[in-house]
């Protein structure tokens, strides 16, 4: 998972399945975050909290989760090691990703009073789409389509890490054939200014509802602005629903026209309009790279994290060795 933080260890859990329980790195909603380790092997364990142990809705939707990711297998999607339960604990182990969340990396841009550079923004958008092409065309073991769509994407769930990888993670809110749990109506699933109209709309949906949320983001960051969050929730309902979406070469002096183009069309609220899938714009934003010469965009993303928050990559993986090497036998 893409977490960072790290807390001191609860007194339990101290092991499950085949991991030991290092450290307690983040905890929220109805699970909590450790790092853990199996031999050599590190990874993040998302554990359902033992106060909802017995609650039987959380439950369903963790194990949904846990299918949903055992079946995803990019380079762009966080990978999952293993799921199981031990002792009416549920656990999902993850990749452990060392680096920061796209919001975090947003928020530090505003606060210095930076932007991110568009090819950077344009690559990472690009990689999120290859990420989402495959979690789109999933099919289970007979070969029938689990239909899935993210439903949640936005910076919070984009992973950027130290070695220039982008990684989409966060399936909780996944809609997919064969959940135990699905939303009952006049639910919408998802923040709400990451929302794709259909969703504000309760239509059915399909995998353009992500590629607008994506674009919302790639669009937020090119222009260094939020898009349609508003003061309040009905408000940011009705701008996702019909508010402007600026045209960002009238925000943002030299903004690429090309670049300007792939935006629009991924932010048409008639998704018949919109980019039909995640390869499609994946394919138009690297050639928008190419044809700019930006070939170095992904090795900027280790020097972007570096500019914004100096001295934690040392930090993070000396944290790590010190978890991880045991003390040497005195």
């Amino acid at each position: 998972m893409g977490y960072n933080v790290l807390m001191a260890l609860p007194p339990r859990p101290r092991r499950l399945g085949r991991f030991d329980i290092v450290a307690k790195i983040a905890g929220g909603g109805f699970s909590t975050i450790y790092l853990a380790r199996a031999g050599d092997q590190v990874a993040a364990l998302k554990v359902v909290r033992h106060d909802f142990a017995r609650d039987t809705h959380a439950i369903d939707m963790f194990l949904d989760e846990a299918r949903v990711l055992s079946h995803l297998d990019h380079p762009n999607v966080i990978r999952t090691i293993e799921f199981g339960s031990e002792q009416d604990q549920h656990y999902i182990a993850t990749e452990l990703l060392i680096g920061h969340t796209l919001l975090q990396v947003w928020e530090a841009c505003v606060a210095k009073k930076l932007s991110l550079r568009w090819d950077v923004a344009a690559w990472i958008a690009a990689r999120v789409a290859e990420g989402l092409a495959h979690a789109h065309e999933l099919a289970d073991e007979h070969g029938k389509p689990l239909g899935l769509i993210h439903r949640d994407v936005n910076p919070s769930n984009i992973f950027l890490t130290y070695d220039g990888g982008v990684k989409l993670f966060d399936f909780g809110l996944a809609k997919a054939a064969g959940r135990r749990q699905q939303t009952s109506a006049g639910i919408v699933k998802g923040k709400l200014s990451y929302l794709a109209p259909e969703q504000v709309l309760e239509l059915p949906l399909d995998r353009r509802a992500d590629i607008f949320t994506l674009g919302t983001t790639l669009w937020e960051m090119t222009t260094m602005r939020r898009l349609f969050a508003r003061d309040d929730d009905v408000e940011t309902v009705m701008a996702v629903r019909t508010g402007p979406i600026p045209d960002p070469r009238g925000l943002v002096p030299g903004y690429p026209d090309e670049l300007a183009r792939i935006v629009k069309k991924a932010l048409e609220r008639h998704r018949e309009h919109r980019y039909p899938n995640g390869t499609e714009l994946a394919g138009d934003l690297d050639a928008f790279l190419a044809r700019s010469g930006a070939s170095e965009a992904p090795s900027l993303i280790p020097q972007l994290l570096a500019a914004l928050f100096p001295g934690e990559r040392a930090r993070q993986n000396g944290w790590l060795r010190r978890s991880i090497i045991p003390p040497p036998m005195r």
